[in-house]
């Protein structure tokens, strides 16, 4: 006869491990697709800005400051595409790890997560609900440091910036009432 315990003693703990992992696997996998965007984000903006200032500089310096606005807008472009592409890296990895039925649906909803503006119905299996979370974090923090960079680059078109003048205050020095 067979002497090997009882393998019913192991069931709870296989059970809690698979639970665990459950758990687990969607913040890893959250946490990996969000570092790979944060990391093309990364790229994409420190690239777009390091051009647009080093040549919207050059444009000031011999007077052609008519290509510099063309220029801020294709750098308005170049982080838009670098958007577009990070929801295309989520809908990617969705696709991949079977959470989405198909690309035309992980799109959609990687692009209205990404952009927090709400999909309607949740695609994600109840267990991995937390990525939807991961996804809109990576938008908001995303689109915040776009907003920062594209505040810096027209800065960059400020009299003070381009030594073009001072800033001249509209404000009216204190009067002394005697």
């Amino acid at each position: 006869m067979n002497n090997l315990p009882d393998p019913q003693p192991l069931s709870p703990v296989i059970h809690e491990s698979e639970s665990l992992l459950l758990q687990v696997s969607p913040l890893l996998f959250g946490g990996f697709v969000l570092m790979l965007v944060l990391s093309n984000h990364a790229l994409f903006t420190e690239c777009v800005s390091f051009l647009h200032n080093r040549v919207t500089k050059q444009l000031f310096e011999t007077n052609r400051t008519w290509l510099a606005r063309p220029f801020l807008y294709l750098s308005v472009l170049l982080l838009l595409a670098a958007h577009l592409i990070e929801i295309m890296i989520w809908a990617y990895a969705l696709v991949f790890a079977n959470l989405a039925p198909n690309l035309q649906d992980a799109v959609y909803f990687s692009g209205s997560t990404y952009t927090t503006l709400g999909y309607g119905s949740d695609i994600m299996p109840e267990s991995w609900n937390a990525i939807t979370a991961v996804i809109a974090l990576s938008g908001m923090f995303s689109i915040a440091w776009t907003t920062s960079s594209l505040m810096s680059m027209i800065g960059l078109f400020h009299p003070r910036s381009i030594g073009q003048g001072h800033h001249i205050s509209t404000r009216q020095p204190p009067r002394n009432i005697d």
